[in-house]
């Protein structure tokens, strides 16, 4: 079973944090809950809503987690490609092709994303 969490950037700094996710339809911003390594809840961090990202519950060639909008470079070619939901699974997007399974992501290694590439 793989881990459900999400990661967004605060509002305050920019700066990235990881738990669960929570939404309202009444709040422009989202929340990510933190939790210590014994699941006691630790704190709060209000998220900018565009940045939020579901962890795709996969790893790149480096041990690095694989969020949804990380940029994967190819180790065999040099492309790079977008890590999408496409229900129910995360895919690569291709401009030329569409959609291609993220199979095999040990072949891949995180190089950005789409938040911090703009």
């Amino acid at each position: 079973m793989r881990t459900i969490k999400f990661r967004g950037k605060r509002v305050n700094d920019g700066q990235w944090v990881y738990g669960d996710l929570e939404t309202r339809p009444t709040l422009e911003v989202a929340a990510i809950h933190q939790y210590d390594e014994n699941g006691i809840y630790d704190c709060q961090d209000y998220v900018d809503r565009d940045t939020v990202g579901q962890f795709t519950g996969l790893h790149d060639i480096n041990g690095k987690e694989i969020y949804e909008g990380d940029l994967l470079m190819s180790h065999e070619n040099g492309e790079v490609f977008e890590v999408v939901y496409d229900a129910p699974r995360f895919c690569f997007k291709d401009n030329d092709f569409g959609f291609r399974f993220l199979n095999h992501p040990e072949f891949f290694g995180v190089c950005g994303n789409v938040f911090d590439e703009q």
